[in-house]
């Protein structure tokens, strides 16, 4: 899968409002079977398979880690301990341990159900996971963390705050989020770990409304593999009209391909057009910026000039950086907002590197004045 894991742990320790380290570590003995499954476990994690872990147990004569849970309702809820519970009773019906008694510790700071959810997402970081279970963590966690930004009344778009949050881009976030724009053929697709189709390369399908999308996946699933250049060709062609079944084998239209839009042809022109006039104002935009760095320069005749190129330069790419992130909070089409998206993430890398680049400079030069010898080795590249 090509999109990572988000970071739990990060997300546990600011999205519950609870302090983790409060937690006392009371710890009881009871029978397995008189704590309860979580139905907020069961929703994200699904049907859990303890077989595996049987043997384990087994072993150590019980389950030696005690199991998390809350009271509510009358009840031992499970919040950490899910798979040991149900080991547990299955080796004790099965006769391979001779009591079904665990340890486990009641975690009185788990005030509301936000804190309930996320500290079962926060308790699974090292879980083996597929794209379904990531989804629902990922939904379950927009939910708590928008209201956290509202109530902390914290500033900057909600996607840019949860993907931080997170731990992932904001272009695989959005991707989440479009995962219910795909039609019902390629969820069940991407939902079948020996699909071909992956979930990265059906995102790239979101552009195209359910019945655009069903004449996709038929023209995919003739094939042993496909590339994500394959399916945008694939999109591209849709998209203008070409008749699919006239195609070549990398999905891009043949030559003697007519589209049946008449109007596809002018609109290429119109676009051609918009593509010299956006070219010529880029031009005489970086000849601005460079007529601006030159005069930074001979104004900054004493200072070391390194370091005022590399606050020049980042100054021009958080410059970019923002004017794309207002832009992307208006764009509603789907393609044009995740190529926006990437964007930014290249941009916040050259950002990162600029700072540390500076960083490192800066350093060089507060050493040379202690007397030391400074410098940077290697040279730094913008």
């Amino acid at each position: 899968m090509a999109i990572k894991n988000i970071n739990m742990a990060d997300v546990f320790s600011s999205a519950s409002s609870m302090p983790k380290q409060q937690v006392r570590l009371v710890c009881d003995y009871i029978e397995a079977d008189k704590l309860k499954i979580n139905p907020e476990n069961e929703a994200i994690y699904g049907k859990l398979n303890v077989d595996d872990l049987i043997p384990e147990i087994v072993r150590s004569g019980g389950v030696k880690n005690p199991i998390e849970v809350i009271k509510k309702d009358g009840e031992l809820l499970i919040i950490s301990g899910h798979r040991r519970q149900l080991a547990t009773i299955k080796a004790f019906e099965e006769g391979l341990l001779r009591t079904k008694k665990v340890p486990y510790f009641v975690n009185n700071d788990i005030k509301t159900e936000d804190d309930e959810k996320a500290a079962i997402i926060g308790r699974n970081t090292q879980r083996e996971k597929d794209f379904k279970t990531r989804y629902n963590e990922i939904a379950v966690m927009t939910d708590i963390l928008k209201k956290e930004k509202e109530r902390n009344n914290e500033k900057g778009s909600l996607r840019s705050y949860i993907a931080k949050k997170l731990g992932i881009s904001e272009t695989d976030l959005q991707r989440y989020w479009d995962y219910n724009k795909l039609s019902p053929e390629i969820q069940n697709a991407v939902d079948d770990e020996n699909s071909k189709l992956t979930f990265s390369k059906a995102s790239e399908l979101t552009g195209l409304n359910k019945e655009e999308q069903k004449i996709a996946y038929e023209e995919i699933s003739k094939k042993d593999d496909v590339s994500t250049m394959e399916i945008r060709n694939l999109k591209k062609s849709i998209k203008e009209g070409y008749d699919v079944s006239d195609l070549k084998d990398d999905y891009s239209p043949k030559e003697e391909a007519v589209p049946v839009k008449k109007s596809t042809a002018k609109k290429k022109t119109d676009n051609s057009k918009t593509k010299k006039e956006q070219a010529k104002t880029a031009t005489a935009s970086n000849e601005i910026k460079k007529a601006e760095i030159e005069k930074i320069v001979e104004n900054n005749e004493n200072e070391d000039l390194e370091v005022v190129a590399i606050e020049t330069c980042l100054s021009i790419l958080e410059e970019n950086k923002n004017k794309i992130d207002k832009l992307v909070e208006q764009v509603k089409n789907d393609d044009k907002g995740l190529r926006l998206l990437a964007t930014v993430d290249y941009l916040e890398k050259l950002i990162a590197n600029c700072n540390s680049d500076l960083t490192a400079k800066l350093k060089g030069k507060n050493h040379e004045k202690d007397g030391g010898e400074g410098g940077i080795k290697g040279e730094n590249t913008l």
